[in-house]
């Protein structure tokens, strides 16, 4: 009798993978208060965060400024690039953690049997296509109901669009997991893929022989039923593909990528977003024989060559950090333009360089972690930090400031206003990156309770405070943008971010 079972579940390996997912998810299921509370904390979330956000984006969408943005005669340009450097990004994100994951013991355990990967991590695919498809779908419906609502495009080229939008992200979980199946390969497809992206903005006569060309051509409303029906033609095979990609999945890099996500969710669990961030930070491995400490005659030039030397043993982690800082510039530029939505370019231009700083500012966090230590280098901690900021102020004065300065002389706007914004921008973000440095461990006074009429804050302080130099970052992008019209406000952003910073570290440990 017992053969005759054995026999059976090795005739129906979906049915020994769902029993063993049933014991997995019966072990870790919670009690059905904390189902319940989980339900209640989802509501409230959505109705004091989520609505109010909702009705932002949507009022912004709708407001003459972004409108005239969306009809402008670059925006079709700018479509297709999206779309490009979208599709590259999931390249790349694949190779770090890609679509299709289960957490380390159910990897060991069904990469390990005679189950077919492309049955095992099913699932966990669809899920995450299912995340990235909607997102794509509702900023192509935003986009697409926006216009159609000022009567700029039909219903139809509207419903067009938004199917269009559907498509470009199922496109991008494919390639989100092209990227976790071929990681060697996909670095030179990304690159290929963004450099050909580049391209076709820039020439007009490769739009309709490229994907991310179809997808402009549908935007500008110049596009046919061929344009429809190529993205259609790609997304049908990419997804014939995908149960090979699947089977193609290693256990090593399987189990790699799990244990790495599952760190950084525990750290970003505890509010240690730094920590989780530094979890996907690759290990140098270029210029490693290059001498970066040298006598260069003055202490300061000898800490920017070092600082600089660092940053140079990760080219992909720097690179990714200047084209972030420039894009941050040309943001600004565009923000600083007539009829432009400056408080919305300038939020997402203070945010980029924020992120774009990051990998520019080792040697500040170095600098932070040995602070009130013994000298290390016989100078004071202030000396030192100063030394270390050197590196990303002078990336910050070349990049972020060349980037807007450029980009507003082809506009043909005054350059004026963008290169102070900027300036202050790069500023500000790497004031907010040492405040962020110091900011040590939560403080235990945050977790007790904190009791409104509207419900407990605690939880929502505490994503404050773990968030406080992203969001002080944002809050500097608008003041800079507006810094003519109203320089208060980026003084006082400034004094905040400062008397932060000052006051962490006169409280370091």
């Amino acid at each position: 009798m017992n053969s005759r079972i054995l026999s059976a579940q090795r005739r129906h390996p979906v049915r020994r993978l769902r029993a063993a997912l049933a014991i997995w998810r019966n072990a870790r299921a919670r009690p059905s208060g904390e189902r319940v509370y989980v339900i209640y904390l989802a509501l409230m979330v959505a109705l004091v965060a989520v609505a109010p956000v909702a009705r932002a984006i949507w009022v912004s969408m709708t407001s003459p400024e972004v409108v005239a943005a969306l009809t402008s005669a670059t925006a079709r340009q700018v479509a297709m690039f999206a779309v490009a450097a979208l599709w590259a990004g999931a390249l790349f994100a694949g190779r770090d953690r890609g679509p299709a994951l289960r957490p380390p013991f159910l990897i060991h355990a069904f990469v390990t049997s005679d189950v077919r990967r492309s049955r095992v991590f099913r699932g966990p695919l669809l899920r995450s296509a299912g995340v990235v498809v909607a997102t794509a779908t509702v900023i192509g419906g935003l986009i697409a109901v926006s216009l159609a609502s000022h009567g700029l495009v039909a219903p139809l080229h509207a419903t067009v669009f938004i199917i269009a939008s559907a498509l470009i992200g199922i496109i991008t979980a494919m390639l989100w997991l092209a990227g976790q199946a071929l990681p060697r390969t996909a670095t030179f497809l990304a690159l290929g893929v963004l450099a050909l992206g580049t391209v076709t903005a820039s020439v007009p006569t490769l739009v309709p022989f490229t994907p991310w060309g179809w997808f402009g051509l549908l935007y500008s409303g110049d596009g046919s039923l061929q344009a429809l029906a190529g993205l259609w033609a790609l997304t049908l095979a990419l997804c014939a593909a995908a149960p090979t990609l699947l089977n193609r999945l290693r256990f090593a890099e399987l189990s790699a990528q799990s244990l790495r996500w599952q760190s950084a969710m525990t750290h970003a669990t505890g509010m240690d977003f730094a920590s989780a961030t530094t979890v996907y930070q690759l290990r140098p491995g270029i210029g490693r024989r290059i001498r970066a400490v040298r006598s260069a005659g003055r202490l300061p030039l000898t800490f920017l060559v070092r600082d600089a030397v660092g940053a140079v043993r990760t080219p992909g982690r720097l690179l990714t950090g200047i084209l972030t800082l420039a894009a941050a510039g040309v943001l600004i530029a565009v923000a600083s333009a007539p009829l432009a939505p400056g408080w919305m370019l300038g939020t997402l231009a203070g945010i980029i360089a924020f992120a774009g700083m990051g990998p520019l500012t080792d040697g500040i966090r170095h600098a932070t972690s040995v602070a009130s230590d013994f000298a290390l280098y016989g100078i004071g901690d202030e000396r030192l930090l100063a030394n270390h900021a050197l590196f990303p102020i002078a990336v910050a004065a070349v990049v972020l400031v060349g980037a807007a300065g450029a980009c507003a002389v082809i506009m043909g706007i005054s350059v004026l206003a963008p290169l102070v914004s900027s300036f202050a921008v790069g500023m500000l973000a790497i004031a907010a990156r040492i405040a962020t440095a110091l900011k040590g461990a939560l403080p235990v006074a945050l977790l007790t309770p904190m009791p409104t009429p509207m419900g407990d804050l605690g939880a929502a302080v505490r994503l404050a405070w773990a968030l406080d130099g992203l969001l002080f970052a944002a809050l500097a992008g608008v003041a800079a943008v507006v810094v003519f019209e109203s320089p208060l406000l980026l003084a006082g952003v400034a004094v905040a971010v400062g008397g932060i910073g000052v006051s962490r570290w006169r409280h370091r440990r």
